[in-house]
């Protein structure tokens, strides 16, 4: 299961990467769940569409990967152009009817996916939302001297 869970994700990965809506969203089950909820392989592709109507070069570069059985922990640092208006409350639901700030972003993320007979049962991601927010000028820096030093430097 190990090496077919890996191969699942970076799949999952390269067609996000590619924005391939349709080929990212088969690799989710027809009754998968997003951070708990139900999404199904449905309502995962109108998330993904909405994400890459709001970001069309969204990217998705994986970092360090944990395997155990059937579960996937992979690092990822998450970049894009705020380019369109999500219709779905995508990224913390801020974004919704805000206009294209024709900003870049960069943030660590972890998520974390249960892989069941070759597909994502289940997906959740813990993100920098406040750091997307912040370096899309949507929200105020951090006002403090040394910045905030509980995130990562990405060379933003």
């Amino acid at each position: 299961m190990t090496n077919t869970g890996v191969e699942l994700v970076r799949r999952e990965l390269e067609a996000a990467n590619r924005q391939d809506v349709e080929a990212w969203a088969e690799c989710y089950s027809v009754d998968a769940t997003n951070h708990g909820r139900p999404a199904g392989r449905e309502g995962l592709r109108q998330i993904f569409e909405t994400l890459v109507t709001s970001f069309p070069d969204l990217h998705f570069a994986s970092g360090q990967v944990v395997v155990d059985g059937e579960h996937v922990m992979c690092e990822e640092i998450i970049s894009g152009t705020h380019l369109g208006t999500p219709e779905l409350p995508v990224l913390g639901g801020l974004l919704v009817g805000v206009l294209p700030t024709g900003k870049r972003f960069t943030v660590q993320s972890i998520h974390y996916y249960h892989v069941a007979g070759g597909e994502i049962v289940e997906h959740r991601a813990v993100r920098d939302d406040l750091g997307i927010m912040q370096q899309l000028a949507l929200l105020p820096p951090t006002m403090h001297g040394a910045g905030d030093v509980s995130r990562p430097a990405l060379g933003r």
